[in-house]
């Protein structure tokens, strides 16, 4: 009877401390850009019978919550208002399904982690947790070193920077529309706010058998919600290649000289 009475304590125990965390959502990591709007969604459960009270959204700093905003579902229980870096460019709404916090024209000081709690009258409250970086993207993105024409047997080396980004920017290669994955080709580096990376061929014949060849740099923010690319199409030929090149533009210089002369 006794070791009975310990098993019903122990899931009486086990069974309170999984009913505990299933009212916290598992965090969310939002990324957004400088400058654009963010709306973090906050989805809930309506308990049956039961009624929103009030929804209410805090930052950790220095490690303890502060109050960032509130909204009361019914404005006479109080004031709605955002506080502290929100003030003038946030707004909170609740539907019987979601709360949303939309923030305007994000800085970076906004990053953070948010928690979101939905208070009922009734019941137990719920909340979620929002871990979000704020992307600021490159002030210079571009490709240097490349040449406009190549010919076989010829080395490619080719560089691609991202400048005055944070987090820093992660670049990749493409090699007509096909990611560029052997380590022994491409040498990427980090740097305070600066990325480069630098793509190295030294067989030009492997990827350029044909005239043509797009060669791209990828420039993403870390949780992709940013993007960018810069490409230059790669033109490879021999000596005949180049002499063929060649015969357009001098037939067409002859056909301009005799019509001159007609």
């Amino acid at each position: 009877m006794e070791i009975l009475r310990v098993f019903l304590v122990l899931v009486f125990v086990i069974g309170s401390t999984v009913t505990a965390f299933g009212n916290t959502v598992s965090d969310e990591s939002v990324e957004g850009i400088v400058g654009s709007d963010l709306t973090l969604k906050c989805p809930f459960t309506l308990p049956d019978g039961d009624t929103l009270y009030k929804n209410s959204w805090t930052i950790e700093m220095n490690g303890s919550p502060s109050n960032v905003y509130t909204y009361y579902a019914n404005p006479d229980s109080g004031p709605q208002r955002a506080l502290r870096h929100l003030v003038n460019r946030s707004e909170a709404v609740c539907s019987d399904t979601e709360c949303r916090l939309t923030i305007q024209k994000l800085l970076t000081t906004d990053a953070g982690t948010y928690k979101c709690r939905v208070e009922f009258e009734q019941s137990t409250s719920q909340d979620k947790v929002f871990i979000l970086t704020v992307y600021s993207p490159p002030e210079e993105f571009k490709l240097k070193g490349h040449k406009s024409n190549y010919h076989k047997g010829d080395n490619l080396s080719v560089e691609c920077f991202a400048k005055e980004s944070e987090p820093n920017t992660e670049l990749t290669w493409k090699i007509n529309g096909q990611r560029v994955t052997d380590p022994y080709e491409v040498d990427t580096n980090y740097g305070d706010g600066r990325t480069t990376s630098r793509l190295q061929l030294n067989d030009i014949n492997k990827v350029t058998s044909q005239f043509g060849k797009k060669i791209e740099c990828i420039a993403k923010s870390p949780g992709n919600a940013h993007q960018d690319s810069k490409y230059f199409l790669l033109t490879v030929g021999d000596n005949s290649g180049s002499v063929r090149h060649l015969l357009p533009a001098m037939s067409l210089a002859l056909l301009l000289v005799s019509t001159h002369l007609l």
